[in-house]
């Protein structure tokens, strides 16, 4: 709210949208937003879209990919994804939904895991990241945190993920600004700010 400073007109469109299962009405955009109105959520997901239809029936949900956004340039005031990007694919997937949110979006607010924080938040798991290339991802095969089970377990499972260093975003957002969050010793999150 700070960085984008959004009225009760700026339209806004949130890549990745779903709503808080728990009922926890404050660590979702679409969840705390005060304009719901001005709201598109886009999901690749047809069930979290549904879900944010039942919740929110008011805010337009739309199954999208974020590499191919249905909207012309420019449509959003603000285009915000939190922790999405690591999800979509390789490095070309990442750079594809870049200039997606750049494409659609005037201004642009997009988070993601920083890859050189020594406790990778998905897996669960220390120091993985810190293995040369997508190694970690291998990790993933043999032990991970399952979240829907609230519990490690072992055994061939594919990890959809790729983290991204300050770098990669920055080739992927150039002229944006990437900000390290940090609440511990060091920045667990980058946020890239970019656009007007």
């Amino acid at each position: 709210m700070e960085s984008m400073r959004p009225s009760p007109q700026t339209k806004i469109l949130d890549v990745g949208a779903e709503i808080n299962p728990a009922g926890d009405k404050t660590l979702q955009l679409i969840d705390c937003y005060p304009w719901k109105d001005q709201i598109t959520a886009a999901n690749l997901s047809a069930e979290h879209v549904a879900s944010i239809r039942a919740h929110y029936p008011h805010i337009q949900a739309v199954v999208a990919d974020a590499r191919a956004l249905p909207w012309p340039d420019k449509h959003f005031d603000v285009v915000y994804s939190n922790a999405v990007i690591e999800h979509v694919g390789d490095l070309d997937d990442q750079q594809r939904m870049a200039s997606e949110i750049m494409r659609v979006g005037k201004r642009w607010f997009v988070t993601t895991p920083n890859r050189w924080y020594p406790f990778e938040f998905h897996l669960r798991l220390p120091f993985v990241t810190w293995l040369p290339g997508q190694t970690y991802l291998a990790c993933s095969r043999i032990v991970s945190y399952s979240h829907v089970q609230r519990k490690y377990v072992f055994g061939c499972r594919r990890s959809g993920i790729r983290l991204m260093t300050a770098r990669e975003l920055r080739s992927c957002f150039p002229h944006s600004a990437i900000i390290p969050v940090r609440v511990t010793f060091m920045a667990e999150t980058l946020v890239v700010v970019g656009g007007d």
